[in-house]
């Protein structure tokens, strides 16, 4: 979620950036990596049998959601991120319709969510004139995704909650990402954290 990430790590050169709420879908961790290094990647995957469900309230009381940043991509770019994250190998392109928001760290994207309640309750479908069409990341493998996350670093944690920091995502979702427990990396918490300072330091 860094900008950072995509500018430095990777060289893309993003034309817009956004906070963003994606209803009814999961933060997962289970793209496989190098176990005691950087044990697993994160994938965003669909809550089976939620495509329907417009009960806005109870999908944030129960977190079925998830928070992120939204990159406006050129063509070139966007095929740089399917080349480097893998894909179709480690994941696969999924469609979906994030509601873009203003971050303020507290609850900015859980009110845009409540935007569209009744207005969903009044068509009795999920209202489009605040999402977005966008592709997501999920994993590529049946397996995968129907099989047990595995924790990862500390470091690649740090980074993502570095990401919901500088976007000021909501409060309670930074919480969240920040109660995940870190899987056993040996030595130190991982790499991520190590390849995006040494990245940012070449492009100073």
């Amino acid at each position: 979620m860094a900008s950072s990430t995509m500018t430095n790590l990777r060289n893309l050169s993003p034309l817009a950036s956004s906070a963003a709420v994606l209803p009814a879908h999961a933060l997962r961790f289970n793209i496989p990596g190098v176990p005691l290094v950087e044990p697993s990647s994160a994938s965003v995957e669909p809550i089976d049998g939620m495509d329907d469900i417009m009960d806005i309230g109870a999908i944030i009381e129960r977190g079925e959601l998830v928070h992120g940043v939204l990159y406006k991509l050129t063509e070139e770019d966007f095929s740089s991120v399917c080349s480097t994250e893998g894909v179709p190998f480690a994941y696969s392109l999924h469609r979906c319709r994030p509601i873009p928001y203003t971050g303020d760290g507290k609850r900015a994207g859980e009110e845009s969510l409540h935007k569209l309640d009744d207005l969903s309750m009044a068509s009795n479908e999920w209202s489009n004139e605040f999402a977005v069409s966008a592709f997501t990341l999920r994993a590529a493998r049946k397996n995968w995704r129907e099989g047990k996350d595995i924790p990862p670093s500390q470091s690649y944690l740090n980074v993502l909650i570095r990401g919901a920091k500088e976007f000021a995502l909501d409060g309670s979702y930074l919480e969240k990402l920040q109660q995940i427990e870190a899987g056993r990396t040996f030595p130190g918490n991982g790499l991520a954290e190590e390849l995006l300072r040494r990245a940012e330091t070449r492009s100073r």
